[in-house]
């Protein structure tokens, strides 16, 4: 990736690390709001929907393999549908929600960047 793209890629998983932090609070307190909130935010930050330029966009999906895009979209549509329970009140589904999304992140972070999370390599 070349130097902006990687920026752009670090500060979105800095700002989805801390909305997952935020909604685990929120999940475990019943604070369905802040679910909502930090899991439409989530969504949001989907890296391909930021002001790109089409040259960046063409420049990120020659430098990341296909299933990491697939992933990360995947990843992102849980995160919706987590914002929804979230205005809907339903813990149960928030809960199952998160749990899917933790395991989207593992499994992305083994997958692609094993070198950074070491204790992830399989």
């Amino acid at each position: 990736l070349n130097p902006k793209l990687r920026g752009l890629l670090q500060k979105e998983m800095i700002g989805v690390e801390a909305a997952m932090k935020e909604v685990y609070s929120a999940i475990i307190r019943g604070n369905h709001e802040v679910v909502q909130e930090q899991g439409q935010a989530i969504h949001d930050s989907f890296i391909l929907a930021q002001e790109l330029t089409d040259k960046d966009r063409k420049a990120l999906k020659a430098a990341v393999p296909r299933a990491f895009l697939k992933l990360d979209q995947k990843f992102h549509k849980q995160a919706a549908k987590l914002a929804q329970a979230g205005e809907e009140g339903h813990t149960k589904k928030q809960k199952q929600l998160f749990d899917r999304m933790t395991n989207s992140c593992v499994n992305c972070h083994s997958r692609f960047v094993n070198e950074r999370f070491s204790g992830l390599k399989q």
